[in-house]
């Protein structure tokens, strides 16, 4: 009895998928042959109707990966605790802040106001302003506002960035 040997080298294992190869184109060559003979016609439309209607088994199917997520703690998801928050610290002492200089009517609603010569953002930078000052307005252009700070100087800034003094406040001066 005699057995088939295993391909020594690479030239016999080129070799022998060859063979296998053109073999195989054979076989198919001779079953399409066959069929044509006894009057059978594959087309790709009659192939796409009998793998259409093939009955197909779906209770056995499972999904080729499961994907695992990572599992984090509620604690390490605190974003609110991630992100640093700075207080505003305040420009003049709390005694201060209760009572508003003689003539001032607005405050400073944002830590730091940029002044500017003239109504718009164009306009140059003529000095800044801390959070809390307080200003008096005099003029109203566009929504920019002139402003006279406590040193005595005056630029334009933009309205919405102040904040009126309450009436009470304001009265009491």
């Amino acid at each position: 009895m005699r057995t088939l040997s295993v391909p020594r080298n690479d030239g016999e294992l080129i070799l022998a998928r060859m063979i296998a190869s053109i073999a195989l184109f054979c076989a198919v060559a001779l079953v399409a042959a066959a069929f044509t003979v006894l009057g059978f016609r594959y087309s790709t439309a009659v192939v796409a109707q009998l793998a259409a209607a093939a009955p197909v088994r779906t209770d056995n199917l499972k999904p080729r990966y499961e994907p695992r997520f990572a599992l984090a703690k509620a604690a390490d998801l605190d974003v609110a605790r991630s992100v640093p928050v700075k207080p505003v610290a305040q420009a003049l002492p709390p005694e201060a802040a209760l009572q508003p200089a003689p003539g001032f009517t607005h405050s400073v609603t944002v830590e730091a106001l940029r002044v500017r010569s003239g109504p718009g953002r164009t306009q140059p930078q003529v000095f800044t302003l801390k959070g809390g000052t307080w200003v008096n307005i005099s003029d109203n252009v566009r929504g920019w506002v002139r402003i006279t700070d406590q040193a005595g100087k005056t630029g334009w800034v933009y309205g919405s960035l102040l904040r009126p003094l309450d009436t009470a406040q304001v009265q009491a001066r």
